[in-house]
């Protein structure tokens, strides 16, 4: 079953990380170009496994005043969007908050399972290939924290955005911001965002490294990591304070690929750093989720929680008389 005492050490210690940082979706930290998200005819040897994408923003209790959730380019034709053919999709955006928003088990799945759209619908919208959002901001609000799910755990309220190719074949890649401010991003203290799968768009630079950082609370025994579609053009290494660029397998073109990974010690209570280092420069689109030892997604928040890990050297000191 999935344990409340996980949500709860993660966000305790997500509160310690820059808020700033934190409340735009991909980080700074991870060094992913963008969130991306297929129509729903695409072939899914384009990288998205269920061409929809569910994220979770918090807000704290302590906040009153409207809070605005913004997604950065959200329609599906400009300069970082994956052309298949032509521009011819549609996304849809539908956010939600309420009952059952988060808290109902479904909607903490890998996939959209019957119910994951749980919740009070506050606002829906289809994007097409409009040029008025290429490149631009589009703002959900302003919206009283209270129309969310409270989560005592959490100590707020949380708010539910899904993503979903509603038509065409083409990629939408996009970013979510979470503000106090409608026109510009203005960081909510102690705010967050995540989620349990995504699907992404690497920067294609070579050598470039992505990261993800699952945290690892002390009723972790292991976890695996879950890739769809890396084409094999990646390299996938693990580093915490007790292992060091530990190789992880990689996914084939419209396949998965999982690595289980048994938890040392050392680990629980920190963050653990998956790479994802490109061998070419390509354009390459996948998915990604991990799950713990009872086949449970673990939340991937932006920020590493606690901070960035680092494999812990063991240094060896000669001492002459």
């Amino acid at each position: 079953m999935r344990t409340s005492i996980y949500i709860f050490i993660s966000l305790i210690l997500a509160l310690n990380t820059n808020s700033i940082q934190a409340q735009i979706t991909p980080s700074s930290y991870e060094k992913i170009d963008y969130l991306i998200t297929f129509g729903k005819n695409a072939d899914k040897t384009w990288g998205d496994d269920d061409y929809t994408q569910v994220h979770f923003f918090v807000v704290p209790a302590a906040i009153k005043t409207p809070v605005y959730i913004r997604v950065f380019d959200p329609q599906i034709g400009g300069q970082y969007d994956t052309k298949n053919g032509s521009f011819d999709s549609k996304t849809s955006f539908s956010l939600y908050g309420g009952k059952h928003c988060f808290s109902k088990k479904e909607a903490q799945q890998v996939d959209p399972v019957n119910g994951y759209d749980s919740g009070r619908l506050i606002k829906k919208k289809v994007f097409g290939n409009e040029s008025e959002y290429d490149n631009k901001w589009y703002t959900f609000g302003p919206v009283n924290p209270s129309e969310g799910e409270y989560s005592d755990k959490f100590k707020g309220y949380v708010f539910k955005m899904i993503c979903e190719g509603v038509e065409g074949n083409d990629g939408n890649a996009y970013k979510y911001s979470l503000s106090k401010e409608k026109n510009h991003n203005v960081s909510i203290e102690n705010g967050n965002i995540f989620t349990y799968e995504m699907t992404f768009k690497l920067d294609n630079d070579k050598n470039v490294k992505a990261h993800i950082y699952p945290f690892i609370t002390k009723d972790i025994e292991s976890i695996t990591i879950n890739t769809f579609d890396a084409d094999d053009d990646i390299h996938i290494r693990i580093t915490s304070i007790g292992r060091k660029l530990e190789k992880a397998n990689v996914s084939l073109n419209g396949k998965w690929s999982s690595t289980l990974i048994n938890i040392l010690t050392k680990e629980y209570n920190s963050s653990i750093d998956i790479q994802l280092i490109q061998k070419k420069t390509i354009n390459n689109d996948m998915t990604l989720h991990i799950l713990n030892q009872y086949k449970n997604a673990i939340p991937l928040f932006s920020v590493p929680i606690g901070g960035k890990p680092s494999y812990a050297y063991k240094v060896k000191i000669k001492y002459n008389f």
